[in-house]
């Protein structure tokens, strides 16, 4: 009778085990592993930076993205210690921000001068005053009136001797939106103590 070695077994279950498909794991090559992960996601583009002063606060504001809408962070600093740090949503691109203390008070302003995507370019004031605990908004009227007459748009905005100075196109009925021929009208705001509305003191009328 043939003898069965003790051993073959063992031999026998060792060739079957090497002959079985690996798992994806055993069997994955690294350097695939490394060209199939996700790329990192690019970094958003800065499109406005500004670093601001005002007696012992800090402003540090910045947006994000293209388009219409746009990110817009703002760091406020005071004694250098972090008072605050908030993100928010605006409607155009910043073109323009200045600090200031337009009343004469002990609480400084921040002004942000935001202007529409759009082709009438839009313009408008988003504003900050800082208080001992917090802030709060300022905003600019609107404009009604004869200061109203003609008005399209293509705001250019400025801080000068304590007043909000605000510049645009005078469009007469006939012109087209690429070029008025009323000239420009200037606006100047002032903002009261305790007010968080700023108020129209004056326009002029310069003709090209």
């Amino acid at each position: 009778m043939r003898r069965v070695l003790p051993f073959l077994p063992a031999v026998l279950a060792l060739l079957v085990a090497c002959d079985a498909p690996r798992s994806a794991t055993e069997t994955a090559d690294p350097a695939t592993l490394r060209a199939t992960s996700s790329a990192a996601a690019p970094a958003a583009t800065v499109s406005f930076r500004r670093e601001l002063s005002q007696n012992d606060h800090r402003f540090v504001l910045q947006t994000t993205g293209e388009g219409n809408q746009r990110q817009l962070q703002l760091r406020v600093e005071k004694n250098g210690r972090e008072l605050t740090t908030t993100t928010q949503v605006v409607e155009g691109m910043v073109a323009d921000a200045v600090a200031a203390n337009l009343n004469d008070n002990k609480f400084p302003e921040l002004l942000i001068f935001v202007t529409d995507a759009g082709s009438g370019s839009y313009g408008q004031l988003i504003g900050y005053e800082f208080l001992n605990q917090g802030r709060r908004n300022l905003t600019l009227p609107e404009l009604t009136g004869p200061a109203a007459q003609g008005y399209q748009g293509h705001d250019e905005f400025r801080v000068q001797d304590g007043r909000v100075l605000r510049s645009f196109p005078i469009y007469l009925d006939a012109d087209p939106n690429c070029c008025p021929t009323g000239g420009q009208r200037t606006i100047q705001y002032e903002l009261p103590p305790e007010a968080v509305t700023f108020r129209q003191v004056s326009f002029s009328n310069q003709v090209k």
